[in-house]
C-alpha cells in the first residue's frame, strides 16, 4: 500500500544521495521500497520539468 504522503518524502532522500530508486548491489545500500519506485520516479520526473 503506496501512503501518498511518503512520496516526497522517499524523493528527497534519493534526491540527497542517501538511498538508491533502484538497487545496484551495493552492500548495505537503502532503497525506495518496490512500491514507491514509480511514484518517486514520476515524482522526481514531475519535479525536474518544473524547474
Amino acid at each position: 500500500m503506496v501512503k501518498p504522503y511518503m512520496i516526497p518524502a522517499y524523493a528527497v532522500l534519493v534526491k540527497s544521495g542517501g538511498w538508491a530508486l533502484e538497487p545496484t548491489g551495493a552492500e548495505g545500500e537503502k532503497v525506495v521500497p518496490e512500491s514507491y519506485r514509480v511514484p518517486v520516479a514520476e515524482y522526481l520526473a514531475a519535479q525536474e520539468t518544473a524547474a
